[in-house]
């Protein structure tokens, strides 16, 4: 009889404040959104090499070969990876990291292995962008390798003790919303403004320093439970990218959206997806209301617990 498959599975995330500075050595404030995840199956038996099945096939061959490249064979009876996922595709709630995560998870628990989070978080960002060749940042795997909400410095050399977990409870009422039509890939969003920071670009480099700032002085206002103060660094954060990245009235529209309902937004990642802090004398059913009228999903974000 064929052994029971093996199942694992990793969060979305919402990036609340200091991205996309994580792909410049900046600071980033988020967290594992438990609302959605990805799941991976991994069913022993059948023989021969694995196999890796549905669209999702290149992402769980990338998870695969970061064990190869440190010479971990694959189970002696063979193995096949199925995967299935509630994250919406391409708004920016990082579906696909969350399938390599999940990925990683349940071939290490198959092989007898057990990872830190911070490794797990190191060998996801890898999969993705050596393998893969995907222009990509550390905090997606990062929070969904820990769970939880996170204060991620990434200043320097990446190290365990720069990501800081903070207590949920400190995040005021939120909201997160989606666009019901899948938008653009995240890699092909970061492309020219990469390029622009790999020349030296001082208005690049200015802005991820300014966003860097945004996520520190965020945690700060959340530990010092300021929720007027940790919307107007929401704010800013959009704003310095709707400037740096030249954000069509569309790409817009969602925070003109929470803002004419009296919240603060920004872009849960690379557009799509929205997070938003109702201000003092707004509401989250206020806000929730003002997607609804538009056709938006919505809803009241539960933060992943520590741990995956």
């Amino acid at each position: 009889m064929d052994a029971a498959p093996l199942l694992a599975r990793a969060p979305a995330r919402v990036g609340l404040l200091g991205n996309p500075s994580d792909l410049y050595g900046g600071a980033v404030l988020g967290f594992a959104l438990d609302d959605f995840g990805a799941t991976v199956t991994l069913s022993p038996g059948g023989g021969g090499p694995p196999r890796f099945e549905g669209p999702a096939a290149p992402l769980l061959a990338a998870a695969w070969a970061r064990l190869e490249r440190r010479g971990i064979e694959p189970l002696a009876e063979g193995f096949r990876l199925s995967a299935d996922t509630d994250v919406p595709r391409q708004v920016g709630l990082s579906g696909s990291s969350a399938l390599v995560v999940a990925a990683l998870r349940v071939l290490l628990g198959a092989h007898g292995l057990r990872w830190s989070a911070f490794e797990l978080s190191e060998e996801a960002l890898l999969a993705e962008t050596e393998e893969l060749g995907i222009v990509a940042g550390p905090q997606d795997r990062v929070l969904q390798a820990h769970g939880g909400l996170l204060f991620m410095d990434f200043q320097g050399e990446r190290r365990p003790e720069a990501y800081r977990p903070l207590d949920p409870t400190l995040l005021p009422p939120l909201v997160v919303a989606w666009d019901p039509e899948p938008g653009q890939d995240s890699g092909a969003t970061h492309q020219g403004v990469r390029e622009r920071w790999l020349a030296g670009d001082p208005e690049v480099r200015t802005a991820m320093e300014r966003a860097a700032a945004l996520a520190r002085e965020g945690a700060r206002a959340l530990e010092g439970r300021d929720t007027e103060r940790l919307a107007d660094l929401v704010d800013a954060n959009f704003e310095l990218r709707r400037g740096l990245f030249g954000l069509e009235a569309r790409a817009c529209a969602p925070v003109e959206w929470a803002r004419s309902a009296g919240a603060a937004a920004k872009f849960c990642g690379s557009g799509g997806a929205v997070v938003c802090v109702p201000r003092a004398g707004s509401s989250v059913v206020r806000v929730l209301e003002a997607f609804a009228r538009r056709g938006w999903p919505a809803r009241v974000p539960t933060v992943a617990p520590p741990g995956g």
